[in-house]
């Protein structure tokens, strides 16, 4: 009987969401994937022997160190917990603006019954607007902690002392989450990696140009981006802060988006990284074979793991329309029918917010399925080699989603001459490594047109306005208009 092995990486991340301007977190979603996302699979995992790789990134850690800590300044955070009578006008506006989202949370029929009232522009009593700012908190909690199911079902007229109590159970879960991580990391159980600090695409930090090298009709900006050093103090904070909260080197890195580059594998390889990941389209494209035998080769001294592309998107967008048992047992039998062991690697928070039950009766059959097959990064060797590598990513296999386009090449634009003008001062450079992550580009790109988010266009010049400032040189004008249109 057949009992393929299938390595399974689930990658962490939430871009930096501090406003240096404002000197406030901006957006709550780092807080909110903690206690829902994160909590949900590393409980879950505990439940049985499956062995899984999870990967988080330098920045993410960073933010949950900060909640641990209650170094943030948190608006969102601070309205959720504001008594309801004490808030302004002002912020009952701002609350019913960004805390009733169509969609957020489906099951709740008075959270939809608010969302109603509020395209019908009826007025919103105080109870109204203090169980608005209870059921958004509330929607980002998992119906696994302690406590949650009874106040979920409470479902409306929750009072402050409510509100209070959801407060201290936030603030309980944000410290037992990464601790749970860490046990887990600890007993063997899960293998903890990491990505370069503040997820920067790296072949494009090394230079521009290998946009080009991946996709010969790239159009990039006419200034070059050549920093290698960046990439390698990106690479370096992010072991760093992994060594403080872990205790020890991590062994395998999951480049930002699966982005890697000859020159790239090099640096990685130089800070004493074992392995890292991509996507099977930078192999197939590398071997010009669109049907590998292996997916997991070595490049000199790095082993490289390459995605199964389509088994890892069934996770994604396939399984949650389907029974979470027959979802588990078709994962198993495609791993199974294989000759090769296999590589499943994927975003391990977004996914489950697609699912019936925020994933979990998912996750609890998959974790189930798989505990005799799962396997981790580092009990994998392979003796396959690569000569060569054409850099690319796990979206189609190229950079495109983050240069080439009007926006993205105006934003590279920018932080060159940025990189540029500024490089002498210490506390300049800071804010230019925060501005050099993929998330500012992602949205800057012609792919995301129909899901335009200003923030992150706010967040990246406001970093570069910071630059400027704190090396006390003139700001550009430029930098106080919206790239994003």
């Amino acid at each position: 009987m057949k009992n393929q092995k299938v390595m399974i990486w689930l990658h962490m991340h939430q871009p930096d969401y501090f406003n240096p301007i404002l000197k406030l977190q901006y957006l709550p979603w780092v807080r909110r994937n903690i206690t829902k996302g994160y909590y949900n699979v590393a409980k879950i995992l505990s439940k049985y022997s499956t062995k899984i790789n999870i990967n988080f990134s330098g920045v993410l850690l960073k933010q949950i160190i900060a909640y641990q800590n209650d170094n943030f300044n948190d608006y969102y955070e601070n309205l959720e917990e504001k008594n309801t009578e004490d808030l302004t006008e002002s912020e009952k506006t701002f609350i019913l603006e960004h805390f009733l989202i169509p969609g957020l949370w489906k099951e709740s029929n008075r959270y939809n019954e608010l969302i109603e009232k509020k395209k019908r522009n009826e007025r919103f009593s105080l109870q109204d607007i203090r169980d608005v700012q209870f059921l958004f908190s509330l929607s980002a909690f998992s119906s696994l902690i302690p406590g949650i199911p009874e106040m979920i079902k409470k479902e409306r007229c929750y009072s402050e002392t409510d509100k209070s109590i959801l407060h201290k159970t936030e603030k309980e879960v944000i410290k037992y989450t990464l601790n749970l991580y860490k046990s887990l990391y600890e007993k063997g159980q899960i293998e903890l990696t990491v990505t370069p600090f503040y997820h920067p695409i790296l072949p494009l930090l090394i230079n521009t140009e290998s946009a080009i090298e991946s996709k010969n009709d790239s159009i990039i900006p006419e200034s070059i981006f050549e920093h290698p050093e960046d990439a390698k103090e990106q690479i370096t904070r992010s072991i760093t802060i992994f060594k403080n909260i872990f205790g020890k080197m991590p062994q395998g890195v999951w480049p930002s988006e699966g982005s890697i580059s000859e020159e790239a594998i090099r640096i990685i390889n130089e800070s004493g990284i074992k392995w890292i990941g991509t996507d099977e389209q930078v192999l197939k494209r590398s071997i010009e074979n669109d049907n590998p035998e292996s997916l997991i080769w070595n490049f000199k001294d790095t082993r490289i793991f390459f995605r199964n592309h389509s088994l890892s998107d069934k996770i994604g967008f396939v399984y949650n329309k389907m029974d979470p048992r027959a979802a588990a047992d078709d994962f198993y039998n495609e791993v199974q029918s294989k000759n090769r062991t296999e590589v499943v690697i994927l975003d391990g928070e977004n996914p489950w917010e697609y699912y019936p039950n925020s994933g979990i009766d998912f996750l609890n059959e998959w974790f189930k399925k798989i505990e005799s097959i799962s396997t981790l990064g580092s009990e994998i060797e392979s003796t396959r080699q690569l000569s060569h590598i054409i850099p690319g990513s796990w979206i189609n296999g190229y950079f495109d989603t983050w240069i080439g386009h009007k926006e993205s090449n105006i934003a590279w634009t920018y932080l060159t001459e940025a990189r540029e003008m500024l490089q002498n001062s210490k506390e300049a450079i800071e804010e230019i490594y925060i501005a050099e992550g993929s998330d500012w580009f992602w949205w800057y790109s012609d792919f995301h047109k129909k899901e335009v988010d200003m923030s992150f266009d706010t967040l990246f010049r406001s970093h570069l306005i910071k630059a400027y400032e704190v090396a006390n040189q003139p700001i550009p004008e430029y930098l106080y208009y919206p790239i994003k249109t």
